[in-house]
């Protein structure tokens, strides 16, 4: 570390556990407290549903993630590396791998929350045909990287245990920077996947962007990402620097367990009366309700294409209402109005 004796002795009672600590404890009380509301609000109006199981799970692993890096801080996190002892770096090493094992299946399970939420309330064939392809990647992903997590060595203890032999793979920066891309690319496309839909809504420009703004929630969990990729390079005092690693982590999963939940707060701001009084507008034909089930704003997105019925060519998107609890995005189909309403509790 080319320190002299002097300069390590009057590090040595340098400390940052209280941070991880601190930061892991308030960003796992968060995310309780969001699924709490989340399947409260769901239960109010009985509907819960798979992505609310998937929503569960995340925050198991979030509370998994966060025990472990709780459980590091006993072992040197916070501390220099140099003070602590080889059974301390063994045990650290140790918790610190369940801590990526707990934060690898949150961010699968949330990104699972993510598409099956967007799933249930997509109308139109082909958009569903794309999230169940989305579904089938993140899935298979999933997979790898909860397979992965176990392969790191072989014997997996040598990860943890110097005097273990045992082959390692890949590097652990490479492992950290490959998986972080992938999580960054597929956060960004769960993002805009529904915007093209939202923008093809015969719409005022200031619905379209109260709807995107709705759907792009997950942007901050995709800056998090970001600004995390700085600190996946281990340096030698790796229980010193892996405090901010560490909490960047827990910020990553609980604001994305946290975006997750709010698009289905709604029940919570029932009360709040012409937020947005322009969405107050008229109804048309062939609709998609939300009984107030969904959605920060309750809003079902509805999108249509033409595949013959009454009218012909495309069915057009063209106006939102809101009555109550409930908000429904309409359309024409194939230039003049359906005989027929079709309806669908989300």
């Amino acid at each position: 570390m080319n320190m002299t004796a002097e300069e390590m002795a009057a590090k040595a009672g340098e400390g940052r556990s209280g941070i991880a600590i601190g930061v892991s404890v308030s960003l796992m009380a968060l995310s309780a407290v969001m699924v709490g509301l989340r399947l409260w609000c769901r239960r109010e109006r009985q509907m819960l549903g798979l992505d609310d199981v998937t929503a569960v799970v995340a925050l198991a692993c979030v509370l998994g993630c966060g025990s472990s890096v709780v459980a590091m801080t006993h072992y040197g996190l916070g501390r220099h590396i140099y003070t602590l002892s080889p059974r301390q770096i063994i045990l650290y090493l140790r918790c610190f791998w369940i801590s990526i094992v707990f934060y690898t299946y949150a961010l699968f399970a949330i990104k699972l929350t993510f598409l099956i939420h967007y799933y249930r309330i997509m109308s139109v064939s082909n958009m569903r045909w794309l999230y169940l392809g989305a579904l089938g990647f993140i899935i298979l992903w999933g997979i790898n990287q909860g397979i992965g997590v176990f392969l790191f060595c072989i014997p997996l203890q040598s990860f943890w245990d110097p005097h273990v032999k045992g082959q390692c793979f890949l590097s652990q920066p490479t492992m950290w920077y490959v998986s972080g891309i992938v999580h960054i690319v597929t956060d960004f496309a769960i993002i805009v996947m529904p915007l093209p839909i939202v923008w093809k809504l015969q719409l005022p420009r200031s619905q379209k962007i109260y709807l995107t703004g709705i759907f792009g929630l997950g942007s901050l969990t995709l800056a998090i990402a970001i600004l995390r990729m700085q600190w996946l390079d281990p340096v030698a005092d790796i229980t010193w620097w892996n405090v901010t690693a560490a909490s960047w982590s827990m910020a990553e999963i609980v604001s994305g367990i946290t975006c997750a939940c709010l698009p289905t707060f709604k029940p919570l701001l029932v009360g709040i009366k012409n937020w947005f009084p322009r969405l107050n507008q008229g109804d048309s034909t062939i609709c998609l309700r939300d009984q107030g089930s969904e959605g920060f704003t309750g809003t079902t997105l509805a999108a249509f294409e033409g595949h013959g019925g009454v009218g012909t060519g495309p069915k057009v998107p063209t106006s939102i209402s809101t009555y109550g609890t409930q908000t429904s995005i309409s359309a024409f189909q194939g230039g003049k109005k359906s005989k027929n309403n079709q309806t669908q509790t989300v």
